[in-house]
């Protein structure tokens, strides 16, 4: 009796110390940081949260272990974020249009032709007012950390796209976004919200006809198998925020949250780096091989999607923070009109 009962007691000692992060030699467990993403492991997010891993493990040996899931091995995007708010990953990556119900002032990334290109991307997200964003979901327990680049997007349909009126018809496979939604039906095309890792199938079957994405995913999840029509708008920017719950960071110790953030600094280069270099390489080696057809607009033909698309913009500015639209108009990052943004 007395030796089942003392047998019992270690068990539940056992059990509380395995609890509170303290092996039986009493060394406590690493951190573990669970990174879950959606695209491929040769995509610049991919590479990054690799990088990420590799990192931290070796300048933090014993104290932090990085599980990385791709492919939405372990979430899409939208059920990552609401697994960070449970505690079930402590890393996501998602692309902004996922974070625009926590903040709306996020929807400035959606916005047709709000950024002309990277540079122009880059210097808003490095302002006051970029910055502002990352800790702009703080109070329901989101903390962006970093913004990542994938480039700017691109079209694909099962035909040729040139102008804003071929789009007509057309079934578009899109993120869940109001904006992305008002500007393809705006636009007389079927938007039809779906995880990315659903495309593939939705191209196949015909659910869809079209997407937009950028060249490193486009060319990653082989999509140019499927559609090899492509139309560079120059319209919208293909970005991530790389985030994590505002208790798991703030309860990290301090010396370890200053080696994440000094490795994250050093990651987010690289990844930016990468997603400038892929932009073109990627696209390059499709068209060399003869796999997609991409048509390039001209200054004439942009403008006709501009002044499509930039009245249709005017209806989301209300849910953006003024200081947001006013660190946009004074960088002169909008080019559409300027009732947007006010005098």
């Amino acid at each position: 009796m007395k030796k089942r009962i003392c047998l019992a007691v270690l068990g539940l000692l056992v059990t509380v110390v395995g609890f509170l992060g303290i092996s039986v030699e009493g060394k406590a467990q690493p951190i573990v940081i669970r990174f879950s993403h959606v695209v491929a492991e040769n995509t610049p997010k991919g590479i990054g949260a690799q990088m990420f891993k590799e990192l931290v493990e070796r300048r933090l040996p014993g104290k932090v272990v990085v599980e990385v899931y791709p492919r939405s091995e372990k979430f899409t995007d939208e059920q990552a974020i609401v697994g960070l708010l449970l505690g079930d990953v402590e890393m996501v990556a998602p692309s902004f249009p996922k974070f625009c119900r926590f903040g709306k002032s996020l929807q400035i990334f959606d916005i047709p032709f709000m950024f002309e290109d990277v540079a122009e991307v880059h210097r808003f997200q490095q302002s006051k007012a970029g910055l502002m964003l990352l800790s702009s979901m703080e109070a329901v327990g989101i903390k962006g950390l970093r913004y990542w680049d994938n480039g700017m997007r691109v079209l694909s349909a099962n035909r040729s796209i040139q102008t804003p009126q071929d789009l007509k018809g057309l079934s578009f496979r899109i993120e869940s976004s109001h904006v992305f939604h008002s500007q393809y039906a705006s636009l007389g095309a079927t938007p039809r919200v779906l995880p990315y890792k659903l495309l593939p199938d939705a191209l196949k079957t015909g659910l869809v006809d079209g997407y937009e994405n950028s060249w490193s995913n486009i060319l990653a999840s082989k999509l140019y198998l499927l559609r090899r029509n492509y139309t560079e708008t120059g319209h919208s920017f293909l970005g991530y925020m790389v985030a994590t719950s505002v208790s798991f960071w703030e309860g990290l110790p301090e010396d370890i949250r200053r080696e994440l953030e000094r490795t994250l600094d050093e990651v987010t280069l690289e990844v930016n780096r990468l997603a400038e270099e892929k932009a073109l390489s990627d696209k390059n080696s499709l068209l060399h091989a003869g796999l997609v057809e991409v048509i390039s607009l001209n200054k004439k033909e942009k403008q006709e999607w501009k002044d499509l698309l930039g009245p249709m913009s005017l209806q989301f500015t209300d849910d953006i923070n003024p200081e947001i639209l006013l660190a946009a108009k004074q960088a002169k990052y909008w080019r559409g009109p300027a009732s947007l943004v006010g005098d």
